[in-house]
C-alpha cells in the first residue's frame, strides 16, 4: 500500500499527499513547489489544482474526503479477518486499547492510534492494515446522525461494541434518544453473521438483545451477561470466573475491561489470553493517567474529554481509589452540551456536595453553574471558581503534599494538561 498523509507538515519524502477541505482549512492552499518536490503524488479535487510545479502523479476526484473513505473501504475488504468497531458515549479509547492488548496476545493487530476515530482518522487507520494483521480494532466517534453509518461502511466490522449512551455531544444530537439512534447505527453496519456486544446495564442498550437473537453478546452486572462484572476485580467470562489485574482503576474501567473481554470472546479468543491482555494494558495519556507530583501527592489526569456521565464515573472511581487520602478535585467545563449545559453543570454541583472532599477548584464559565449549589449547600470543604485556573492556582499548589490525591478532569478544550504543567513548575 502506498504511504499517504493528509498533513502537509508531516509529509515524508516520497509520500502521497491527500488534499482535504475542512471547515477551518483547505489543504489545496498548501500545494506548493516545496510540497511537490517531497511528494510522489497528490490526490486533489477536480478544478482545484492551480498552475505551478506538481509531482509526477496527480489524481483528481470529485470529493477527496469521499475518495479517502472509498479507498479505505476497498482496502479493508481485502482482508478476511475479525474487525471490531467500538462506539459509545464514554470509554471508546480505553476499551479499544484494552482489546488491542488482548488481541496482541494472539497475533498482529491493527488499531487506531489515539482517538483517530472520525471520517479522516478511521480511513487512515484502516489503510494501515496489511497481510500480517490477524485482527482489526477500531473505535468510532460520532458528533452527528449518520457518522457511525459512514464509518461502519468503511470498516465493515464483524463485531460491533456498544458501550453506553450518555449526555455527550448533546449540542449536536439534542437528546439521549437521538444519541442512541446515532450510536446504534453500528448494529446495521456489522456483517450479517457478526456479533454485537452491548452493555446490558444500560437502559438504552439492553432492549437491543431481543432483536439480535444469537448475535447478541451482553456484558454487565446482570446474571445473564456473557461477560459478568464482579467488583472490584472479577469477571465471569462465559461462566468461568477470573480475577483481572488492571492498571486503570475503578468500576468504570472494570466495565471497559468487560466490554473488551466480551468482544474478544466473540472473536474466539480464549480466557487466558483475555486475562493476560487486560494485564498488559496501560492507560494512555490524559485518560486516568496516574502520576506523582514533585511535592509528593498522587495525581490523576483524566482530561481528554468530559461529559456528565464520564465526570461522575471518574470522580467516583477516584474517591474509591484514594479513600484514605485527602481528595482535591480540579474540574473544568464540560463542553458540547448545548442548551442543557447549565442544568447538567448544576446537577454536578449538587452531586459533589455529598462527597468526602478536601477541596474543589472549578474553572470555566459553565462551571459557575456547579458553584451555585455547592455554595448554597454550605459544604465543609473548600470551593473555588474562576474563569481561568491561574486565579486559584497558587492556593491549589499550597495544598499539594504527601497524603493528598489530586484529580484533574475537564473537556479537551480546557487544556487541563497545561494546568498540571503550571502546578509542577
Amino acid at each position: 500500500m502506498v504511504s499517504l498523509t493528509t498533513d502537509s507538515r508531516a509529509l515524508a519524502q516520497g509520500q502521497v499527499f491527500w488534499a482535504l477541505r475542512g471547515a477551518r482549512f483547505d489543504a489545496h492552499d498548501f500545494l506548493t513547489a516545496e510540497l511537490a518536490a517531497r511528494s510522489s503524488g497528490w490526490v486533489v479535487e477536480k478544478l482545484r489544482l492551480k498552475p505551478g510545479p506538481r509531482p509526477t502523479h496527480v489524481i483528481e476526484v470529485p470529493d477527496t474526503l469521499k475518495g479517502l473513505a472509498n479507498l479505505a473501504a476497498r482496502h479493508r475488504r481485502r482482508f478476511d479477518i475479525p474487525v471490531v468497531g467500538i462506539t459509545g458515549s464514554n470509554g471508546k479509547t480505553t476499551t479499544k486499547e484494552m482489546l488491542r492488548c488482548i488481541c496482541l496476545r494472539v497475533g498482529a493487530t491493527c488499531a487506531n492510534e489515539g482517538n483517530l476515530n472520525n471520517q479522516i482518522g478511521l480511513p487512515l487507520s484502516l489503510l494501515e492494515m496489511t497481510a500480517q494483521h490477524r485482527y482489526g480494532v477500531f473505535e468510532m466517534g460520532a458528533s452527528r446522525p449518520g457518522d457511525i453509518a459512514e464509518l461502519g461502511a468503511m470498516a465493515h466490522p464483524t463485531v460491533g461494541v456498544l458501550l453506553n449512551i450518555g449526555p455527550a455531544h448533546l449540542e449536536f444530537f439534542g437528546s439521549l434518544e437521538a444519541t442512541f439512534k446515532a450510536k446504534s447505527e453500528l448494529v446495521a453496519a456489522v456483517a450479517s453473521e457478526g456479533r454485537v456486544v452491548f452493555n446490558s446495564d444500560d437502559p438504552w442498550l439492553a432492549p437491543l438483545e431481543a432483536g439480535l437473537g444469537a448475535r447478541a453478546v451482553a456484558f454487565g452486572a446482570g446474571a445473564r451477561a456473557r461477560v459478568r462484572i464482579i467488583p472490584p476485580d472479577g469477571l465471569v467470562i462465559d461462566r468461568r470466573r477470573v480475577k483481572v489485574r488492571l492498571e486503570a482503576f475503578g468500576l468504570v474501567n472494570l466495565h471497559n475491561a468487560a466490554a473488551a473481554a466480551a468482544a474478544a470472546w466473540a472473536m474466539g479468543i480464549d480466557t487466558a489470553a483475555i486475562v493476560s491482555g487486560l494485564a498488559d494494558h496501560r492507560p494512555v495519556r490524559m485518560r486516568f493517567e496516574r502520576l506523582r507530583h514533585p511535592l509528593g501527592c498522587d495525581v490523576v489526569l483524566d482530561a481528554y474529554n468530559a461529559n456528565p456521565a464520564s465526570m461522575k464515573a471518574a470522580i467516583g472511581a477516584f474517591c474509591q481509589e484514594f479513600k484514605s487520602q485527602a481528595k482535591v478535585l480540579v474540574l473544568g467545563d464540560m463542553k458540547e452540551l448545548g442548551p442543557e449545559s447549565p442544568r447538567l453543570h448544576e446537577e454536578l454541583g449538587v452531586w459533589l456536595s455529598g462527597l468526602p472532599l478536601q477541596s474543589v477548584y472549578l474553572a470555566g464559565p459553565e462551571m459557575a453553574h456547579a458553584l451555585r449549589p455547592l455554595a448554597a449547600s454550605g459544604v465543609s470543604f473548600r470551593v473555588r471558581h474562576a474563569a481561568e485556573p491561574g486565579v486559584w492556582l497558587p492556593e491549589l499548589k499550597s495544598e499539594l503534599r504527601a497524603g493528598v490525591a489530586l484529580l484533574l478532569k475537564a473537556s479537551r478544550a480546557m487544556r487541563f494538561e497545561d494546568v498540571l504543567e503550571r502546578l509542577e513548575s
